[in-house]
C-alpha cells in the first residue's frame, strides 16, 4: 500500500488529480442531504476540501491555485454566455436601483467590519480578511495584500490571509442562510413568485431573451469552444488590464473573474449583432458551469482547511463570528429594503445579494430555488461593478486602516 500513501502524500499530478477528484466526488456526495428545508449542494464540496486540508492532504500550491482561479473562470464565463443577451436589457429596466443596492450592501459590509474591529480591538489586517472571507471575495483579499505590499515596500502580513480562512466557509454558509431567512421572512410562494417574476419580463430582460433565442437557432449540436476559450483569454487579458485611480497609490484590476464575465456578456449581446456565432449548446454550458464550481470549491476549501481547528481553538473562533455577523447584517437590511420598499421579487433579490457579495455558491443555490436561472439576470446586473467596488474597498481600508 506504499504506492497509495505516496499518491496522497507526495505532491505531483497524479496526487493533484486524485485528491481534487476525491474531495468533489465526497462532497457532491454530500450534497443530497437536507436540512430541513435547506440544501447546501455544492458548498458540501467546501467542506469536503477543509476536511481534507484538516487531515493533512495537499497538493502542490501552484496546482492549487491555477485549479481554484480556472475552475471560477468557467463557472463564471457559463454564466455570461446565459445571461448577456438580456443583461443590457436587465441593467436598463432596472439595473440603477440593483447597482445601488448592491452599492449600499457593500458599503454596509465596510461599516460592519470597521466597526467591530475598532469594538473588538482586533488587528484592521485580520479584520480585513475577515470581511472578503465574509464575502467570499478573493480578488478583494488579494487587492488587500497587493496594496499592502506596495506601501510597505513588500513586506506581507499572514493576518490577511488568516482572517479569511477562517471567515470564508461560513461566508458562504452565512449568504445562503441569509437568502434562506428572507424567503421565511417575506413568506415567499415560489409559484406566486414565479409568476410575479413573469408578469415584470420586460423588467428582468425575459423578453429580449426570447427574441435572441428565436433568431439565433442552432446549426448544430457540437459546443462551440472557440467562443469558449478565445472568450476567456480575452476575458483574462481583461482582468489583468491595470486600471489607474486618481488618488490611488496603486492600481486596481478588475480579476480573473470579473473580466472574463464582462467579455461573455458583451460577445453574447453583440455576437448575434454582428453575425458572429455564439452559440452554446445549453448541456456544455451546464457542464462547464457544474465543472468550474467543483474545482473551485475543492481548491478554497482544501487551502482553508490546513490548521482550520488550530486557529479556531486558539482565538481564531471569535473571527468567525465576526464573519457571520458581516457577512449577514448587510445582506438582510439590503433584503428587507429591496423587498418592502423597492418591491423587488425574491428571486431578483437573491440574484442581487449572490451578486453583490461576488458568491457563486450562493448563486447555484438561489438558481435551485428557483428552479431555474432567474436569478442569474440579477446577478449579472450588479456582479461587475460589485467586483470593481470591492477590490476598490480592499485597497481603501488598507490604506487607512493597516497602514
Amino acid at each position: 500500500m506504499d504506492w497509495f500513501k505516496q499518491l496522497l502524500v507526495e505532491h505531483g499530478v497524479a496526487n493533484t488529480l486524485v485528491v481534487i477528484a476525491v474531495i468533489i466526488a465526497v462532497g457532491l456526495t454530500l450534497s443530497k442531504i437536507k436540512m430541513g428545508r435547506v440544501n447546501l449542494g455544492v458548498t458540501w464540496i467546501l467542506f469536503a476540501g477543509i476536511a481534507a486540508g484538516q487531515a493533512g492532504l495537499s497538493i502542490e500550491p501552484c496546482s492549487a491555485l491555477f485549479i481554484k482561479e480556472f475552475g471560477l473562470i468557467l463557472f463564471i464565463y457559463s454564466i455570461g454566455i446565459e445571461v448577456g443577451p438580456k443583461f443590457f436589457a436587465a441593467f436598463k429596466s432596472g439595473g440603477v436601483l440593483l447597482n445601488s443596492l448592491a452599492a449600499m450592501l457593500i458599503l454596509l459590509g465596510c461599516l460592519t467590519a470597521l466597526c467591530i474591529g475598532v469594538l473588538s480591538g482586533t488587528d484592521p489586517a485580520a479584520m480585513v480578511g475577515v470581511l472578503y472571507g465574509a464575502v467570499t471575495n478573493t480578488p478583494g483579499l488579494g487587492a488587500a495584500q497587493q496594496a499592502f505590499a506596495d506601501l510597505t515596500g513588500g513586506s506581507s502580513n499572514p493576518l490577511f490571509a488568516q482572517g479569511y480562512a477562517m471567515a470564508y466557509p461560513l461566508g458562504v454558509v452565512g449568504i445562503i442562510l441569509s437568502i434562506t431567512f428572507l424567503r421565511s421572512m417575506f413568506r415567499i410562494n415560489l409559484d406566486h413568485e414565479n409568476e410575479l417574476y413573469q408578469r415584470n419580463a420586460s423588467r428582468n430582460g425575459i423578453e429580449l431573451q426570447r427574441e435572441l433565442a428565436a433568431k439565433q437557432k442552432p446549426t448544430n449540436h457540437q459546443p462551440n469552444l472557440f467562443f469558449i476559450f478565445f472568450g476567456i483569454a480575452l476575458g483574462v487579458m481583461l482582468g489583468m488590464l491595470p486600471i489607474h485611480v486618481p488618488g490611488m497609490a496603486v492600481p486596481v484590476k478588475i480579476g480573473l473573474a470579473g473580466g472574463p464575465l464582462i467579455v461573455s456578456i458583451l460577445l453574447t449581446y453583440f455576437g448575434p449583432r454582428l453575425h458572429i456565432n455564439t452559440h452554446t449548446t445549453e448541456s456544455a454550458n451546464l457542464m462547464i458551469r457544474q465543472i468550474g464550481i467543483s474545482l473551485f470549491m475543492a481548491a478554497v476549501g482544501l487551502g482553508a482547511g490546513k490548521g482550520f481547528l488550530q486557529t479556531v481553538v486558539s482565538g481564531g473562533y471569535m473571527w468567525v463570528l465576526y464573519g457571520v455577523v458581516v457577512t449577514m447584517i448587510p445582506c438582510l437590511l439590503v433584503g428587507i429594503v429591496a423587498r418592502w420598499f423597492c418591491h423587488l421579487s425574491y428571486f431578483t433579490i437573491a440574484g442581487l445579494i449572490s451578486g453583490a457579495t461576488t458568491d457563486p455558491p450562493a448563486l447555484a443555490y438561489s438558481n435551485d430555488i428557483c428552479g431555474g436561472s432567474q436569478a442569474s439576470i440579477a446577478y449579472t446586473t450588479v456582479y461587475p461593478l460589485s467586483m470593481f467596488l470591492r477590490v476598490i474597498a480592499a485597497q481603501l481600508m488598507v490604506v487607512f486602516t493597516c497602514i
